[in-house]
């Protein structure tokens, strides 16, 4: 077996096995994530949408027009539609690029580092510090200082 020459000692099963599960669990994720990235999205489907809803919330107030009894109540009803169906759609539009860099954008690389961390806490319980400093050190010749936040 490679991981005993190169580790310095054998893995015992169940940390082998966490290993592999914890790399399969990030590939499954990384795959996910280059699906979603490079599924393209029909744009005649997000123009047609967007029609029905305008559409919609702006002859919602002419349909109400029939009772006059309670405007004040049809006011609040358009007013909920209204913001509801625009805030879906500025939440759609904020959704659009969910690995971008705004602020509410995910944090890829706090990611990887947690995922990083995560092996490097395996093979501090697995080989001992020395062999976690040997791995931080071949991850960031650079010397540069790592930082969760």
């Amino acid at each position: 077996r490679r991981h005993t020459t190169e580790l310095g000692q054998p893995l015992i099963a169940p940390q082998e096995l966490k290993l592999f599960e914890s790399v399969d669990s990030f590939m499954d994720g990384y795959y996910g994530i280059q699906k979603f990235m490079t599924t393209p999205f029909p744009f005649p489907l997000v123009q047609m949408c967007r029609t029905f809803m305008f559409f919609y919330v702006f002859t919602v107030p002419f349909a109400l027009l029939s009772d006059p009894s309670i405007a004040a109540a049809h006011c609040i009803t358009i007013f909920i539609l209204t913001y509801g169906f625009m805030g879906l759609e500025f939440v759609a539009i904020e959704l659009d690029n969910p690995f971008g860099e705004d602020d509410n954008d995910f944090d890829n690389l706090g990611m990887a580092y947690t995922t990083f961390e995560d092996a490097y806490l395996t093979i501090l319980d697995t080989d001992g510090a020395e062999w976690t400093a040997r791995l931080r050190s071949r991850m960031n010749p650079k010397g540069e200082k790592q930082s969760l936040v």
